[in-house]
């Protein structure tokens, strides 16, 4: 599978609509933003802008056997590397790691990082809520009237469509699916609560393809059991959103990001300023400011988190919008809990590293519901589903049970046979592992139902944080514990409370489908954004930003006591269809059988940031040698300073060595109060490494003009001169355009002088976006020895399968580095 982000380097400056995530809210946002067609055809430009990583699933053979593992962890050491974990006092963890658990004082959140949002690690569970939900007075008048809810049933099957849900039915189609053990537990779970039993609606994928390929030009497989939803699919099976919605919309013209973190929008002139931070790129080392890209529209998909926390920090800057901003968190009513120790084999450790041939299959993570909802009463609905544990973590489980169940655990049968029974397969699993005994016979379930919505979401110090004093002592959370512990003695098993999520360790709560924050209201007294998705434009009333969206799970005002994929889909198709609908644009559901878009092979690269500083003058402008000194001083003077803070990427390094006339990228911020209050985002930027010539400006003798001018005489100079080329395009938030020409000297003349020729930048500046524009000042910028030691640790190689080819890579590039300065400054380097 080839990928489809692009390479952070071509990220324009503008776009008509800029999409912020990439879960479900906004890969639909995406696929139907890119499929639409305006009046006359006007060019819809989309980007969309992710946090977390591309990850690849495994390759395969025409038999469906995988020949190549994916990038989805499948063992402790390659799971626990992907864990970041985010806690009141500080962050642990990379910020693009797959697993994010967000740690608060009265519940947690459970959320995925990647391209394809929680879509990756969630259980893809497609039920619709029930129509009593939508009758409720949380939602907006335009949602619950006959329109609304006509609209929402279209954006349900629209979302159907895409993501292919499939039910495990072993009974009625045996040739097609075995039976696993945990579904066989949960259907004598739900005989015992005398409750709705079926088999779930899963997004996953069980049918050997035409030409293994889906209905977005997707290579996909079978699904082979291996329990492993919750860490990813490498199997190629799970109808994530990486499978259907997003690769659409790059088959259909949209480009994509990732590990860019968007930190606030502002609304500038006519348009949206997106300003975000790159991610792993070394830029934090520097302190560097936020990048931007402005857009004509602006939808938040970043999850309910993620959304509320960029419209959250938007408001602190100054944009104005409703003070419900992060009110009305839900946890959906969520309630994770476990049958430990049963008297039956259950069989829900998923395969992870082992290979799936001759192991009894474990089944996608969530097959089958116990379904207690259509009551009298809404809040007394609820769903229970079995579960897997992905067998990255299995190594942890034995003891990690063992221990919980001796503190909290209530068994549900008694007897001196049964305790010896346990007693021996908890042994077992202590000395054989998590597929032996106790953890063997282990039932996870989760259960979904109604809390009161009360949770908020605020900032400290910057960073997202959690206060919902006695969510853990509703009634929802009673009534829940009861059928769990129920369900459970229909196994024979020990009831525990979720082990990472109890009042011994301070929490009471864990939730994986964060609702609410943004919601969905009539106004902006009692929400955030409109039923469109609109954002209030302020603290009162019905006005509207026309172009600023919110659409994902922060916009859902109440808990929906169901798996909540599916309804956020259809909210986010309805949402689409209204965006469209008022600018006259068309958008095409037709699904075409085509050929993934293939983006081209990654090569190995490196890429580094570098952070120059100095001083500019717009007063002088002449095309002399002089020019740049005299412009420095004139801008110390006057107090007009000039950085910038550079990522140079070379995403070829072969062609970077070999051929000098090779441009790498560039990317990054300028900060320059003369040409702009704001930092200014560099975008079609190129830089040189070694270039022969002597061009370093228009001028054809300015080259001979300028080392007269640093008293070189020209019989001292090597005959390899060279030069390190800067140029760039600055785009201001105000929309002006400048370009930035700088160039090193790179020449041998008497004394040492390698740092200070390749630490001393002569810079001028254009109006305009090239080159052909006005000159509009000059300056000289150096590098300081201590940002010159913090650019050294942010030397990256890029798409290397692995540490040898990480540190040959490396190798070579400062072979070539060294080489290139050894040539021009020979003797004088030893």
């Amino acid at each position: 599978m080839a990928r489809i982000a692009s390479p952070i380097e071509q990220l324009k400056s503008h776009y008509t609509v800029v999409v912020v995530g990439s879960g479900y809210g906004g890969g639909i946002t995406a696929s139907r933003m890119a499929r639409a067609v305006a009046p006359n055809h006007e060019e819809i430009t989309v980007c969309v802008l992710e946090r977390g990583k591309e990850f690849l699933p495994g390759d395969f053979d025409q038999n469906d056997k995988l020949i190549k593992p994916g990038q989805y962890p499948d063992t402790e050491f390659e799971a626990m590397r992907e864990v970041q974990v985010d806690l009141p006092q500080f962050h642990s963890g990379s910020r693009t790691g797959l697993f994010d658990l967000r740690m608060n004082k009265e519940i947690n959140v459970f959320i995925g990082c990647g391209l394809g949002g929680t879509s990756l690690v969630n259980a893809n569970v497609c039920i619709e809520a029930e129509d009593a939900v939508f009758r409720a007075a949380e939602w907006p008048d335009e949602i619950r009237s006959e329109q609304g809810l006509k609209e929402l049933r279209a954006g349900y099957g629209l979302a159907r469509e895409m993501l292919r849900p499939t039910e495990y039915e072993y009974k009625t189609k045996p040739n097609k699916f075995s039976p696993i053990a945990k579904l066989g537990a949960l259907e004598k779970s739900a005989a015992h609560l005398g409750a709705e039993f079926y088999p779930a609606p899963i997004n996953v994928n069980f049918d050997k393809l035409t030409k293994d390929t889906n209905h977005v030009g997707v290579e996909q497989h079978p699904c082979v059991g291996c329990g492993d939803c919750m860490t990813g699919c490498n199997y190629r099976a799970k109808n994530t959103v990486l499978m259907n919605y997003l690769p659409d919309a790059r088959n259909n013209g949209a480009d994509i990001f990732t590990e860019i973190s968007v930190r606030h929008i502002e609304r500038k002139e006519n348009r949206w300023l997106v300003h975000y931070q790159l991610l792993h790129t070394g830029r934090e080392k520097f302190d560097a400011p936020t990048m931007f890209v402005s857009a004509d529209i602006v939808v938040l998909s970043a999850g309910t988190l993620g959304s509320t926390e960029i419209l959250l920090r938007s408001k602190h800057n100054g944009l104005s919008m409703s003070s419900r901003v992060g009110e009305n968190f839900s946890g959906n009513g969520d309630v994770l809990a476990f049958a430990y120790n049963c008297d039956e084999e259950i069989n829900s450790v998923g395969f992870g590293h082992r290979p799936p041939e001759g192991r009894p299959k474990v089944g996608p993570c969530i097959t089958g519901v116990i379904d207690m909802r259509k009551q009298a009463r809404l809040a007394d609905s609820l769903v229970l589903e079995e579960g897997s544990i992905a067998g990255a973590f299995a190594a942890f489980l034995p003891k990690l049970f063992a221990a919980a169940a001796a503190l909290l655990g209530r068994d549900t049968d008694r007897g001196l046979q049964d305790r010896a029974d346990e007693l021996k397969r908890q042994f077992e699993s202590l000395t054989f592992g998590a597929y032996r005994g106790a953890v063997r016979n282990t039932q996870t379930m989760l259960a979904m139902s109604h809390d009161d919505a009360k949770g908020r979401l605020f900032l400290e110090d910057n960073r997202l944080r959690i206060s919902w004093p006695d969510v853990g002592t509703q009634p929802n959370v009673a009534r829940v514990n009861e059928k769990i512990e129920k369900a459970t003695a229909a196994l024979g098993g020990t009831y525990l409370k979720n082990p990472l999520s109890n009042q011994l360790m301070g929490q009471d709560l864990i939730t994986v489908h964060p609702l609410g924050g943004c919601i969905m209201a009539g106004s902006a007294e009692t929400g955030v954004v409109n039923h469109k998705g609109q954002v209030f434009a302020g603290a009162q009333g019905i006005d509207v930003y026309d172009s600023l969206y919110v659409s994902d799970g922060s916009v859902i005002p109440r808990a929906l006591g169901v798996n909540p994929l599916l309804t956020i889909s259809a909210v986010a198709e309805r949402c689409c269809a209204l965006m469209a609908r008022e600018r006259k644009w068309e958008i095409n559901y037709q699904l075409t059988p085509r050929e993934l878009s293939k983006s081209a092979p990654s090569k190995l690269g490196i890429r580094f940031t570098e952070s120059m500083r100095g001083y500019f003058s717009s007063e002088v402008t002449d095309n002399t040698a002089e020019a740049f000194q005299q412009g420095a001083d004139r801008g110390r003077e006057q107090g007009s300073p000039f950085q910038f803070v550079l990522t140079i990427v070379s995403d070829d390094l072969e062609r970077t060595i070999s051929d000098v006339n090779h441009a790498s990228l560039i990317i990054g911020t300028v900060t320059a109060p003369a040409l702009s209050p704001q930092p200014l985002t560099v975008t079609h930027g190129e830089f040189s490494y070694f270039l022969e010539d002597s061009e370093g400006s228009k001028s054809p003798g300015f080259f001979s003009r300028l080392l007269r001018f640093l008293g070189v005489s020209q019989s001292n100079v090597s005959a390899k001169s060279k030069r390190m080329q800067y140029r760039m395009r600055l785009t201001a938030g105000d929309g002006h355009n400048y370009y930035f020409h700088g160039f090193k000297v790179i020449r041998n003349d008497p004394g040492p002088d390698c740092w200070s020729d390749t630490t001393t930048l002569y810079i001028t500046i254009y109006q305009g976006e090239n080159m052909q524009g006005k000159v509009i000042g000059k300056g000289i910028l150096s590098i300081p020895l201590a940002s010159f030691m913090r650019q050294m640790t942010t030397m990256q190689v890029t798409n290397a399968s692995g540490l040898g080819e990480r540190w040959d890579a490396m190798q070579r590039f400062g072979r070539f580095f060294g080489g290139q300065l050894i040539d021009s400054y020979g003797a004088d380097l030893v």
